[in-house]
């Protein structure tokens, strides 16, 4: 399992552990402290990304790869995001989650200039008990908030699943989850983060691979495009779709769009050389 495993799942996986989610975990902040910086930005852990980025657009890389190093040193000390595939958000938002509200996305934002303000353009959900104090910080929902039944959850989750967002959980600051966000590259933070200056601190592997079954597979290609990890391909010694479980996240975004059941997801532990890739 992976490192939030270790650290707060007692044995299970993290993000279906309850404890993960209580009232006990969320903290006011107090008046007048800043929130902490995101990873973005951030100077701790001997470097930012900024700073890592620069040295790389000036043909420095070993001060980039050197400082990516770094910021992962002290990421890996940190809670962080890991992709989750739709079946198990669900999951969460039936079983453990509530209350949940859907918001605008902090990512396309700050990427874009963009704010969300209405169900139909918000993409993050915030979720757990913290989500009873959001009035409390108006500065981060000035897209406003949409709480949502379970039933109104999953389907919203449906939605941007079949639009291709990849499903993440955020842990907010703590050893708490937040936040469960829908998004996709180029937007995305902690994907972008990881796909293109390799900071695995950013973003974690789900705990599961998908996984093609060749037999019930017709070749559609329905899956195609649908990856965001650069794990699926065709593959024409066969007429199919390949996926490289080094490269596979576990989104199951291409699962999802499989109208014949061909592609099942398969838990990384079962692998000894995967369960240790995250």
């Amino acid at each position: 399992m992976c490192r939030m495993c270790d650290w707060l799942g007692d044995g299970e996986i993290w993000y279906k552990n309850p404890k993960n989610y209580a009232n006990r975990m969320y903290k006011l902040r107090e008046p007048g402290k800043k929130a902490a910086t995101s990873i973005s930005g951030a100077g701790g852990g001997g470097g930012s990304l900024a700073q890592a980025i620069e040295a790389k657009a000036n043909g420095d890389m070993d001060t980039f790869h050197e400082t990516i190093k770094k910021m992962d040193e002290h990421g890996m000390t940190r809670p962080g995001a890991q992709v989750v595939p739709l079946s198990e958000c669900i999951d969460i938002i039936n079983d453990i989650g509530m209350p949940v509200g859907a918001m605008h996305c902090i990512c396309r934002k700050g990427t874009r200039g963009e704010e969300e303000n209405d169900l139909n353009q918000y993409s993050c959900m915030g979720l757990g008990t913290g989500m009873f104090k959001w009035e409390r910080w108006p500065e981060r929902y000035r897209g406003g908030v949409k709480f949502l039944s379970p039933k109104e959850a999953a389907e919203w989750l449906e939605y941007w699943d079949e639009r291709g967002m990849v499903h993440m959980l955020m842990q907010e600051g703590g050893d708490f989850i937040g936040g469960l966000c829908n998004c996709d590259y180029p937007d995305c933070g902690p994907i972008r983060h990881r796909i293109d200056y390799g900071l695995q601190s950013a973003l974690t592997k789900g705990e599961y691979i998908c996984d093609v079954e060749y037999d019930k597979c017709n070749g559609c290609g329905q899956c195609l495009g649908r990856c965001q990890f650069n794990a699926l391909k065709y593959e024409p010694t066969i007429d199919k779709p390949n996926i490289d479980p080094m490269e596979c996240y576990g989104c199951a975004l291409c699962m999802t769009a499989c109208t014949r059941n061909a592609i099942t997801l398969v838990s990384r532990e079962t692998s000894p050389v995967l369960k240790n890739v995250w």
